[in-house]
């Protein structure tokens, strides 16, 4: 890592305290622990144990501050991305729902002839559009997982066959791409994908409840 190569130098503990004339002094102790799960835990223990006054106690996320927000900004700009798409495509899902309602008009006049009420209609085409909704996300859910699962062979595929790295390992300092699959955020992302496929459909579906029977029948 090209950050730490420049700014640090590894020499024998006892002979830079020799220089440095310290004793067996020394100014940082570093700590590894089985599970980082536990270090909030371990961080408020030695705070406690430790005055802040001549000591100071740090996680690997305090000192990397700057680089893991510039991440989490990253992170957070995508998803804005992932959203704007989403929204397109409800955008996509209205136009096509007003196109069924003009070539159904007939069918809805008849329907509305033969007793069908407003309500019913309606929800006729928000059903249409729940359906169409939870197969795309299940699709789209399948397909993002298999595509998390297998980012890392699939970057390695690409890049033998372009000659282009998508994933430079000097930059990131990683080996391969980290992957965090969180079913909660999955979960989340599908209901609000079924929430826009049915509310982008609920114009489309007004329009067509509000069709008198006889003008429904005159349409051609």
């Amino acid at each position: 890592m090209s950050e730490y190569d420049g700014q640090y130098v590894f020499v024998p503990i006892e002979r830079l305290q020799r220089i440095r004339q310290m004793g067996d002094a020394v100014t940082a102790v570093l700590i590894k622990l089985r599970s980082y799960d536990d270090a909030p835990q371990v961080v408020a223990a030695l705070r406690q144990a430790f005055p802040a006054v001549y000591f100071s106690v740090e996680t690997w996320e305090d000192k990397q501050g700057a680089l893991l927000q510039a991440v989490r900004l990253q992170a957070f700009i995508l998803n804005m991305i992932l959203f704007f798409i989403v929204a397109v495509a409800g955008f996509g899902i209205l136009a096509i729902f007003f196109m069924i309602v003009m070539e159904k008009t007939r069918d809805v006049g008849v329907l509305k002839a033969l007793g069908a009420s407003d309500r019913g209609v309606m929800g006729i085409f928000l059903g249409y559009s729940l359906v169409l909704g939870m197969i795309g996300c299940v699709l789209g859910t399948a397909f993002g997982v298999l595509f998390t699962w297998n980012i890392n062979p699939i970057e390695l595929a690409l890049t033998r066959w372009t000659g282009w790295e998508f994933f430079p390992r000097d930059v990131y300092y990683f080996k391969e791409i980290p992957t965090l699959l969180d079913p909660w955020w999955t979960i989340g992302n599908n209901l609000g994908a079924m929430l826009i496929a049915v509310g982008a459909a609920v114009l489309p579906a007004r329009r067509a409840a509000r069709l008198q029977p006889v003008e429904a029948l005159r349409f051609s």
